[in-house]
């Protein structure tokens, strides 16, 4: 009995040691896997992976290593799902978020531009766009199908010297994608507020100008008023009444915070003071301001191109659209890199994205625009 007793025994204090051992192989393991993950995420937000550790374990397994230095690659799955995650929140915060999204109908074609068909959108195939906004190419097709060209927007490359990685106390790679995504969000932003104002004046893309007072640049300034006979307008060519938006210019926002009609009409409700936001339905139109709405000449009521540069007379423009008689669409997005070579020892680094705003048709949109004194 007392033989089998010191059998069983033994055998327990086995059991028992195997146990501890899976543990510690089980810890050891726990260990590698927040040791690799706090890199990772050390990569995708900027913070020490050391911290991280020293957080989640107790323990500190890395010695003093430089920020960037164990994994100081870019992972490309990783870093672009970041990078469009971050472009779709600062689009869900704009006028953009009221256009429907129709990036499911985008199609990838060989040469990495993406297209999108109109007919998918909405669009009867008998109806053109005006193309003076986007030099966009059309391809003609027997059925009568339009398809669009997404805008493809690239950064230049920015370089990234290895001794910047090895030396600096914040993740320099994460920096300059921040720094591309601003870039590419300003152009897409500007280019998409420039789409949705119309060319010039006609029945069914209306331009209206300020009849205010001297801004004292020689500016007449906006009023209630005007935005009503837009409003007249929208009604007269029989747009719809749901859904009509307004992008004010800052010229423009701050006119009507000094018009007395309007103070009068809605006393503070027309910003709130805390925030600076605007808070109303005004004439029917959901407002909104933006930086860098399309400038507009006085004197021939036309839009300039994208991108020229304003002269005499040329002033940014407050432009409306129907939501639903717009459309939007994401394409690709892509991070490119370049790895150190011998003689430069340092990274290269910029962006590629798709991407398109436009209305279905030349029609359902408009424009408040300042004149000169």
């Amino acid at each position: 009995m007392e033989k089998r007793s010191l059998e069983r025994n033994l055998v327990l204090k086995i059991k028992k040691k195997k146990q501890n051992m899976k543990k510690l192989v089980a810890l050891f393991m726990a260990l590698f896997a927040v040791v690799f993950v706090s890199s990772a995420v050390s990569q995708v937000t900027g913070f020490d992976y050391q911290t991280v550790l020293v957080t989640t374990t107790g323990l500190s397994l890395i010695s003093s290593a430089p920020s960037g230095a164990l994994f100081a690659g870019l992972n490309q799955e990783i870093w672009t799902d970041v990078l469009v995650k971050n472009l779709k929140a600062g689009e869900e915060a704009s006028f953009l978020n009221e256009i429907p999204d129709s990036s499911q109908y985008v199609m990838a074609s060989r040469n990495d531009n993406d297209i999108i068909h109109l007919v998918d959108v909405g669009v009867d195939p008998e109806v053109l766009i005006n193309n003076t906004t986007y030099p966009i190419p059309i391809v003609s097709q027997t059925d009568g199908d339009i398809p669009i060209q997404l805008d493809k927007f690239q950064t230049k490359a920015t370089r990234v010297s290895d001794d910047e990685l090895a030396y600096i106390a914040y993740d320099k790679i994460a920096l300059v994608q921040s720094k591309h995504l601003k870039a590419i969000k300003k152009a897409k932003f500007g280019k998409a507020a420039h789409a949705l104002a119309p060319n010039a004046d006609s029945s069914l893309t209306p331009v209206v100008s300020t009849t205010g007072d001297d801004d004292g640049t020689g500016r007449k300034k906006m009023t209630y008023a005007d935005l009503l006979a837009l409003k007249r307008k929208f009604d007269s060519a029989g747009f719809d009444d749901e859904g009509r938006i307004l992008v004010l210019s800052t010229d423009h926002y701050n006119d009507l915070l000094e018009d007395k009609e309007l103070k009068n009409l809605f006393s503070k409700q027309f910003q709130d003071e805390k925030s600076g936001k605007l808070n109303l339905f005004i004439a029917g139109f959901k407002l909104y301001r933006y930086l860098r709405n399309p400038y507009f000449n006085a004197t021939t009521k036309t839009k300039k191109s994208f991108g020229a540069v304003p002269g005499a007379g040329d002033y940014r423009a407050t432009f409306a659209f129907v939501a639903d008689e717009a459309f939007r669409a994401n394409g690709r997005t892509k991070n490119y890199t370049k790895e150190p070579e011998p003689e430069y020892q340092a990274w290269l680094y910029n962006v590629r994205h798709n991407y398109i705003v436009l209305p279905k048709k030349q029609r359902s949109i408009g424009a408040i625009i300042s004149a000169s004194v």
